[in-house]
């Protein structure tokens, strides 16, 4: 820890400074570069200056060689001017992280042209991060304790810890301090000399500091890879030259590039659509809207039961997979919550949709939606259910204890996560609205936070949300006080205007869906074909007792 303790006092006085953006120009036209004149190669400064320069030299000196031009390598002082450099044209090339491409992307048009290969994956992680000897030992333990995180426009030290702390229900404000050191290195440092309880960066280096005491909390799931893009000016012939050399980067051709590249060893294409996960993530927390559509985009929204990330690993290769088979672009739209998706459908903002049969039996009621395939779940087929959860000290034990308790329900609109609780009940004798103090949670993990932290007597949710919180909370302080009658599964459905032809070919091929990596990425077994009368069982059921 001795050498840590002098590069952190030689820091410290950086480390003090809270970053903050500068108003970026207005962007103009792009401007060509001029023909032979030097290239520059702007890096973002997310670890250690002088190792990141030197760590991207051997790269510089290829590209010089295989594009038969000069480049000049720089290393940014932060993210802010890395994004005006290409964005402007100071710098011909940029190696950003997702969210710095995403903003500016929005802001000046670059364009992708590579992935960074890292330990033989295109994409990466981030995790918040406490000393060994803390009393910390889950991510919703951190309330109230001081934060450290990059800059405000990184995925790896914003960004994703971030979202991953709303996820549990914890706001930025929410922490006694957070500071903002730029790169990641300072935080892991600052984390273990004890200036931060908690700090937030890549899992790439935070593992570096693990030996000396650093402990991971929580891991987020997979996002895309840096990428290398290029200026909006940058001429087509010079980009695909460009994109070819880095594309040819590999161990067995290269090997002392990768040697010396370290942790980086290739690169694999890049697409805008790769970065949409990222647009969402940022539009749900920021507001900031940098999601786009192309004239042959077909959208399909996806009711959003849990966070975009989770919804994108599980869903996003089955729109591409869509999109490879019909020729048109499938791209997946995710709501803010139940009543965005509503409106969102009612609209006709999008094609298809993807929803609880609750949802698609209110929306179809005025022709909003015509189902034509169902999913088969890998275990329970066709069907699923819900679970009434309490937390393991309380002293509900029966149905009728439930009765004048604080329950919080998904949504009204919820099919595991209300509606199948809500006729359940009403087979044993309980009104929901009459006999219980309801409550929204909007999303599944908010039900069952509430429930663990006592905030919520009990909650209602789809039998299968327990698993998407076991690593951040102790599920035995779970109790399943009751579980629902099996109800039918997610319709895939057309919207009003969506053409038939359009949807004949999309339940064709999702019929015709065999390729075991895409079902199991979205937890399904295989699409069936479906109508809109095979829902009317459901609307029996419903009506019997009423829609309310």
């Amino acid at each position: 820890m001795r050498r840590f303790a002098v590069i952190f006092l030689l820091i410290l006085g950086l480390c003090l400074a809270s970053a903050s953006p500068a108003q970026p120009p207005k962007p103009g036209k792009p401007v060509p570069e001029a023909a032979g004149s030097p290239l520059v190669f702007i890096i973002l400064p997310v670890e250690n200056v002088s190792a990141t320069y030197e760590k991207f030299l051997p790269l510089r000196d290829y590209l010089e060689k295989a594009v038969a031009r000069k480049i000049i390598l720089k290393v940014a002082q932060n993210y802010q001017e890395a994004m005006e450099s290409i964005g402007t044209g100071q710098a011909h090339l940029a190696y950003l992280d997702p969210s710095a491409y995403c903003e500016a992307r929005q802001r000046y048009r670059i364009m992708p042209l590579a992935k960074a290969v890292v330990a033989g994956s295109s994409t990466y992680k981030s995790v918040i991060v406490t000393r060994k000897d803390s009393s910390i030992n889950k991510i919703i333990d951190v309330k109230g304790k001081s934060l450290s995180l990059g800059n405000i426009s990184s995925s790896s030290s914003y960004l994703i810890p971030a979202v991953m702390f709303k996820e549990v229900g914890i706001g930025l404000r929410e922490f006694s301090a957070v500071d903002y050191l730029e790169h990641e290195d300072r935080i892991a440092l600052s984390v273990l000399s004890r200036r931060h309880e908690v700090g937030g960066l890549s899992e790439r280096v935070a593992a570096k500091y693990i030996a000396d005491g650093l402990k991971v909390i929580k891991t987020s799931e997979a996002i895309p890879q840096y990428t290398i893009c290029a200026y909006a000016g940058m001429q087509e012939e010079l980009r695909a030259r460009i994109r070819r050399a880095l594309l040819s980067v590999n161990a067995k051709e290269h090997p002392e590039i990768i040697r010396k590249m370290k942790d980086i060893n290739g690169f694999s294409p890049a697409e805008d659509r790769d970065y949409d996960v990222m647009r969402v993530m940022i539009k749900n927390l920021t507001g900031k809207n940098y999601l786009e559509y192309g004239k042959k985009t077909i959208k399909v929204a996806v009711l959003p039961l849990y966070s975009a990330i989770t919804l994108f690993e599980r869903l996003d290769p089955l729109m591409r997979y869509l999109s490879r088979k019909t020729g048109y672009e499938f791209k997946l739209v995710i709501p803010r919550d139940f009543e965005d998706f509503f409106d969102t459908v009612k609209k006709g903002k999008v094609d298809f949709s993807y929803s609880n049969p609750y949802v698609y039996i209110q929306l179809a009621e005025d022709g909003s939606l015509r189902a034509f395939a169902n999913t088969v779940l890998q275990q329970s087929g066709d069907i699923f259910r819900g679970v009434i959860i309490t937390h393991k000290d309380s002293p509900i034990r029966t149905l009728h204890d439930l009765k004048g308790r604080k329950v919080m329900v998904v949504s009204y609109r919820s099919a595991g996560g209300f509606l199948a609780q809500k006729l359940f009940l009403f087979e044993n004798g309980i009104d929901v609205f009459r006999d219980l103090r309801l409550i929204e949670g909007k999303r599944q993990e908010e039900v069952i936070l509430n429930v663990y932290r006592k905030s919520a007597d009990a909650g209602f949710v789809r039998e299968s949300a327990l698993d998407v919180l076991q690593e951040e909370i102790d599920l035995s302080h779970i109790r399943i006080l009751a579980v629902t009658p099996y109800i039918a599964n997610w319709p895939f459905a057309a919207t009003r205007h969506t053409d038939e032809g359009l949807s004949r070919m999309v339940q064709k091929t999702l019929l015709e869906l065999r390729d075991r990596d895409i079902l199991s990425a979205a937890q399904i077994s295989h699409f069936k074909p479906a109508t809109d009368r095979d829902f009317d069982t459901l609307r029996k059921w419903i009506n019997r007792y009423g829609p309310e």
